[in-house]
């Protein structure tokens, strides 16, 4: 009964109706899962059970309706790789230093076979187990696939007991995983620096590079038979520190195409507005209808007023505030943001990112948060 309420919640904002209440998302890393559960993140990578813990101390903690938990790095998988954009700390974190692969030189390649060059001078500049001759390459990738999918299987199969018992139904990380073509160039391909580098220099170049990376992008957001209700995740990086003219050419086209194409294959699309996306929302309202935004920052009234009742989205609150105001002040402003966005539904309440580090907040007023949104937000 539990997961049918929760399902039910669900359909009716996905499908424009009004739910009873509001939906709720929440999110949690898996460092912050440890944390709270005081378990060692080093061996929770490794060990299905410490992980199992560590997730439940979550779920018996703040109330959700979807499982709250998400961890998609999986450190044994870049270890075999040898990988350099995705590390993991001494103790336990994984980040993601600068890179640069490759350089303004193999843009005129990567125009006319963006795959080959990805595939024989990106990932062995990135991974140091693919640099050497093809066999011993090809046996390196095939070993981390298969670390890949017995460690999801594994954190899968616990995902699925834990929701079955809490009666969790699917969040908005459902389905595939893909980036903005520019967001792409620049996250794995040019590093931050490079890619504003390259705006000023050679954008005419650039324009067209971004525009050969859309095909794959799409090729990662479509699989070959699409499954019900499918949705792809898209994370939203840099949009906001470009110029407004550098945005609408290089930025928008490519990603507006990516988003329409994924919505006419039945696809739905989730995004993540890193920083703030503000003085965007004009362009987001033109997105196909239903899309699905979380913010990070941004001046929520506005985006209300703009979008309506055409998209779903929420965000906004930021859960380190409960180290730095009282319990009744954390309440307010989320009434305040309530009061404003949820009537007329399209909204559902989540974060404003991932908890990272169970210290940077305050538990007891997070979960008096969570509890209040829960119990006070019927339409």
């Amino acid at each position: 009964m539990l997961y049918e309420d929760h399902l039910k919640i669900r359909e009716d904002l996905l499908a424009g109706r009004i739910p009873k209440r509001l939906f709720i998302r929440l999110t949690f890393t898996l460092e912050a899962a440890c944390g709270l559960a005081g378990l060692d993140l080093c061996r929770a990578h490794y060990d299905p059970e410490i992980k199992n813990k560590a997730m439940r101390s979550i779920c018996e903690t703040f109330y959700s309706d979807t499982f709250p938990i998400e961890n998609v790095r999986f450190p044994a998988v870049y270890q075999t790789l040898g990988a350099k954009n995705w590390v993991m700390s001494s103790n336990g974190m994984m980040q993601h230093p600068e890179i640069t692969s490759f350089t303004p030189d193999d843009y005129e390649s990567f125009i006319e076979n963006p795959y080959a060059v990805i595939l024989e001078k990106v990932l062995p500049k990135i991974c140091k187990a693919l640099e050497g001759d093809k066999f011993h390459a090809a046996l390196a990738f095939a070993k981390a696939y298969n670390l890949f999918l017995q460690t999801a299987g594994q954190e899968g199969a616990s995902i699925a007991e834990i929701s079955k018992e809490f009666g969790y139904v699917p969040g908005w990380f459902v389905g595939g995983f893909c980036e903005a073509p520019f967001d792409f160039i620049a996250d794995q391909l040019r590093g931050f620096k490079g890619i504003n580098i390259d705006v000023r220099r050679c954008p005419d170049l650039l324009e067209r590079v971004v525009n050969a990376a859309l095909p794959l992008m799409l090729k990662l957001a479509i699989p070959r038979k699409v499954p019900l209700n499918h949705i792809v995740f898209i994370p939203l990086h840099l949009a906001p520190y470009l110029r407004p003219k550098d945005f609408e050419r290089l930025y928008w086209p490519s990603f507006e195409k990516l988003v329409s194409t994924c919505a006419d294959t039945g696809i739905r699309s989730f995004l993540f507005a890193e920083v703030d996306w503000t003085p965007y929302v004009s362009f987001l309202e033109k997105l196909p209808k239903g899309t699905i935004i979380q913010f990070e920052r941004g001046d929520y009234k506005k985006i209300k007023e703009t979008f309506g009742n055409k998209h779903v989205f929420g965000g906004f609150f930021d859960p380190t505030m409960t180290l730095t105001h009282s319990k009744e002040e954390c309440i307010d402003w989320v009434k305040r943001m309530l009061d404003v966005c949820a009537p007329g539904g399209g909204f559902y309440f989540g974060f404003d990112r991932h908890v990272l580090d169970i210290k940077s907040i305050d538990v007891k007023k997070l979960q008096a948060v969570c509890d209040y949104v829960h119990l006070n937000t019927n339409y």
